[in-house]
């Protein structure tokens, strides 16, 4: 897995990556997207930031535990859903803000389910997630000693909606632990704006 994810970031690495960069609070990003609109930064597929109308913006009361990679969206339902609908992040905060073990929170038993049925390819057996909670540890740590660096390769990429909403659309680790520790500036990539929002104002 280690080998894999060298390769992805050394493709990532030499692909010339076009999305306009701002710095944001992260206590701003309320939601993340449902679905993600993945074949617009897929390796060598990465167009610049682009602005595209429709309702993906509206708030849809939906639980997510992960994203729609592994938990398929309705065909009807596109839009943005609260982060406190969204169990990785409530996990988190259980985790790092309120002392859960990794093993009571409902996004780890959630996984655990899933190596029954339906495994999750990144977490298909328990080392590889408890690699995912080591890394999840030290992330927390890094950002709450000020450690962490930005990486271009590795930033996370939001959108932005009307009314200035903000959903995570890749980098949910990074973004989400930023958030649960109380970053007040995080570098991140945009991806989508809605076309009634202006590229000037972001």
């Amino acid at each position: 897995m280690a080998q894999e994810n060298k390769k992805l970031r050394l493709l990532r690495s030499i692909v010339r990556r076009r999305f306009q960069c701002i710095c944001i609070d992260p206590a701003n990003v309320n939601y993340i997207q449902y679905p993600e609109f993945r074949d617009s930064h897929r390796i060598f597929k990465r167009p610049a930031t682009r602005q595209l109308d429709g309702g993906w913006d509206q708030t849809i009361d939906l639980e997510v535990f992960w994203c729609s990679v592994y938990e398929p969206a309705p065909d009807d339902v596109v839009g943005m859903v609260p982060l406190h609908n969204y169990a990785f992040y409530r996990s988190l905060e259980a985790h790092f803000n309120h002392g859960e073990s990794w093993q009571d929170t409902r996004w780890y038993r959630w996984m655990i389910e899933q190596q029954q049925d339906n495994p999750i390819r990144r977490y298909k057996n328990q080392p590889e997630v408890a690699e995912r909670l080591d890394f999840l540890d030290q992330l927390y740590a890094d950002f709450s000693s000020g450690l962490y660096v930005d990486d271009p390769v590795d930033r996370p990429i939001i959108n932005i909606g009307r009314q200035g909403k903000m959903a995570i659309e890749d980098g949910r680790h990074r973004l989400c632990v930023a958030r649960v520790v109380g970053l007040k500036e995080f570098l991140v990539d945009v991806n989508v704006v809605h076309a009634d929002v202006t590229l000037d104002s972001i």
